[in-house]
């Protein structure tokens, strides 16, 4: 029989009830809040675009490597941190992800009924790749249509004095990847896939008016890996940030992760 098509835009839909209906248990769709804050929608966003980011680099790298079995993808995206950079957790954006590569990549030789063998795993991991690809910058335009333009809220910044803008403004991470433009993801150091070497680096940056990042130093991470962050990242462009309709440069921390294997 063929394989059923399992579209990744489902998972994101699922409700914290049904994921908590897999570990045993249930909850009442009447029970669930209709409305969530807008901090944690905020944060559940950011959570999901991180765990993404993360699956799309272990989806790659296991093509490059030739993976031959769905159970290495989904032993290295397990494999990847439970938390961001500031330590929150990451559970429920992890599970939907890992949810969606499971259904997407084969576990077995499937036969369609023309009786030829379903697709291999390369093409399904490439097939993910694009849809986790597509929802990434779903979500991330999403992000963008409520900044509106990035322009921060009142209470976000010192008021400055009437007529006056300040040159720069610092903004977070998650503000950052909603300006993201352009990326080159990092390449991984040779002698860092011999030694299994994996983990987030995490850089500071300055980006310019124009959207060019102008400046990075590292603030942690492996340091076989942090060459390798910096030169990808040098190449990013970001959407200039808009204050009082005026661009400002910003300064913010960026993370790039390299997953482990396997």
């Amino acid at each position: 029989m063929p394989r059923p098509t399992v579209h990744f835009s489902s998972f994101i839909l699922l409700s914290a009830g049904l994921l908590a209906s897999q570990g045993g248990t249930s909850q009442s769709p009447q029970t669930a809040p209709q409305h969530a804050p807008t901090a944690a929608a905020e944060a559940n966003r950011a959570s999901l675009v991180l765990e993404l980011d993360r699956a799309i680099l272990v989806l790659k790298r296991g093509l490059r490597e030739h993976w031959p079995t769905s159970d290495q993808y989904l032993a290295a995206f397990e494999n990847t941190p439970s938390t961001d950079s500031t330590g929150r957790p990451l559970t429920q954006a992890k599970e939907q992800v890992k949810c969606a590569i499971n259904a997407d990549l084969p576990t077995y030789a499937i036969w369609n009924e023309a009786g030829h063998e379903g697709p291999s795993i390369e093409i399904a991991a490439q097939h993910t790749i694009v849809e986790f690809t597509k929802r990434r910058n779903e979500l991330e335009q999403e992000k963008t249509a409520q900044l509106v333009e990035f322009r921060p809220p009142p209470s976000a910044l010192q008021t400055p004095e009437k007529g006056s803008v300040p040159q720069r403004v610092a903004v977070s991470a998650g503000v950052a990847v909603s300006m993201l433009k352009t990326k080159i993801d990092p390449v991984y150091p040779a002698e860092a896939i011999k030694n299994h070497l994996s983990g987030a680096v995490v850089l500071h940056a300055t980006i310019s008016t124009k959207g060019y990042v102008e400046s990075l130093r590292v603030i942690s991470g492996p340091a076989a890996l942090q060459q390798a962050a910096l030169d990808a990242v040098r190449q990013w462009i970001y959407r200039p940030y808009l204050l009082n309709d005026t661009p400002v440069e910003v300064e913010t921390t960026i993370n790039v992760v390299f997953p482990p294997s396997p």
